[in-house]
């Protein structure tokens, strides 16, 4: 795994392969180990030494998301913690923050934390972050597990603007955006029913602690996509479960009215996210794998290769495609339904010979570039073969470029091989 530095200084990493997810791991255990202040007289001083032994690593991963995830869990145990609190007690806490302080300053890790909205890393989260309510809006049925840095790239990033993301940097953004409705309605109120339950009861007032670690978790989650590691729910989802136990035995559940603040709440987020991605208007819808840019329904389908197209074919579209007319996009043959009436431009690979030669039968038209695959494969009539035009590149690495050229009307593209670079002068 690679190593992450910050001005020549390593980055700390458990083996993660990111310091971010690392610092989740490390704010979580800072919580847990006050759970021994709940166990023995002593066990504050034990956990106030795991404390600052934690907290010092997790200065060393250099992670601003986990500090202010850290910060969200003290909120709890402060608030819960048992009142007046010694003078000794409150001395060595002091001690705790100058000296973890004091290791900030020497690693200058302090610069770093200081820094504002300047900072690309915080101003590109921001871009990102803005778009997600519009992406949910746009696609009903969500854009699919793993595809959410892939479409803010290819249909919403500025174009003036390069960067290259897996994800939103946002673990909860993320999945609300490759979600349908259903699930991004069912997933804040999963969250608000776990801080339900490890609020604490009276006569469990341990319960701060998973708390705490809950809202470590929550927190982290919002600043980088660090949900995705399955082990860093290990720690929370064992917390968790100890205070289901409890709850079970001693038969002590929220009562009905906490429920249905739950509920309202939930459908405030849900609603909030709608009416913000449905502020402005948008070019960009997806359905049923099927992205459709411009106004009114498509005339031309495009199925996609990105050997043929190149793997931005997204932001090429945005950058040339007129609004007033509709485009829809597919990255497979599958996706493609009805089209009747429309002309259908297929890029390299198709695996499906029998759903091709169907949409080219029904299309007014259909346009392939470098198919690399044979006429005769397609068992088309002759009618059929007669609404076919075929772009060849001249140094295409395809072996059905002589069969094509017998049977249907070509065009060579001198200079090209594969990768057809002006692929969209033959669609606009």
């Amino acid at each position: 795994m690679p190593d992450f530095f910050y001005k020549g200084i390593w980055r700390m990493d458990w083996g993660f392969g990111n310091p971010n997810k690392t610092a989740t791991l490390i704010a979580m255990l800072m919580i847990a180990v006050w759970g021994l202040a709940y166990v023995r007289r002593w066990g504050f001083w034990a956990a106030l030494v795991l404390f600052t032994s934690f907290g010092i690593c997790l200065i060393h991963t250099f992670s601003r998301g986990g500090l202010i995830a850290l910060a969200a869990g003290i909120i709890p145990l402060a608030l819960f913690a048992k009142r007046p609190w010694p003078k000794s007690k409150s001395l060595g806490i002091a001690a705790s923050v100058w000296i973890m302080m004091g290791v900030s300053i020497y690693l200058s890790a302090h610069e770093r934390y200081g820094k504002g909205t300047e900072d690309r890393s915080i101003s590109n989260r921001l871009e990102l972050w803005k778009m997600a309510p519009k992406m949910m809006v746009d696609a009903p049925g969500g854009w699919g597990l793993g595809n959410a840095g892939k479409a803010y790239m290819q249909w919403y990033q500025p174009l003036n603007r390069s960067e290259s993301y897996r994800t939103l940097v946002n673990s909860h953004l993320t999945w609300l955006v490759e979600f349908g409705w259903p699930l991004r309605i069912l997933y804040p109120l999963t969250w608000l029913l776990v801080f339900t339950l490890c609020w604490p009861i009276r006569k469990c007032r341990w319960f701060v602690i998973p708390l705490g670690m809950w809202l470590v978790f929550f927190v982290a989650a919002i600043f980088s996509s660090v949900a995705e590691s399955p082990c860093l729910w290990i720690v929370p989802v064992l917390a968790l479960t100890s205070i289901l136990i409890v709850r079970v035995n001693a038969e002590a559940w929220p009562s009905r009215w906490v429920w249905k603040i739950i509920i309202a709440t939930d459908v405030f987020i849900s609603a909030f996210f709608y009416l913000s991605g449905k502020c402005e208007k948008s070019l960009v819808r997806h359905s049923s794998d099927l992205v459709i840019y411009g106004d009114g329904n498509p005339s031309k389908i495009l199925v996609i290769d990105s050997k043929i197209t190149g793997k931005y074919y997204g932001r090429k579209i945005r950058s040339l495609a007129p609004q007033s007319s509709a485009i829809g996009i597919a990255e497979s043959i599958e996706f493609v339904f009805n089209v009747r009436g429309k002309v259908v431009f297929v890029a390299g690979s198709v695996f499906n010979k029998p759903k091709l030669a169907k949409i080219i039968s029904e299309a007014d038209h259909s346009v392939l570039l470098n198919p690399n695959y044979r006429p005769e494969d397609l068992n088309l009539p002759n009618e059929a073969t007669k609404k076919i035009y075929v772009i060849l590149g001249e140094f295409s690495q395809s072996s059905s470029i002589a069969a094509w050229q017998q049977t249907a009307s070509t065009a060579q593209l001198e200079g090209v091989g594969d990768f057809v670079p002006n692929w969209t002068q033959f669609i606009f």
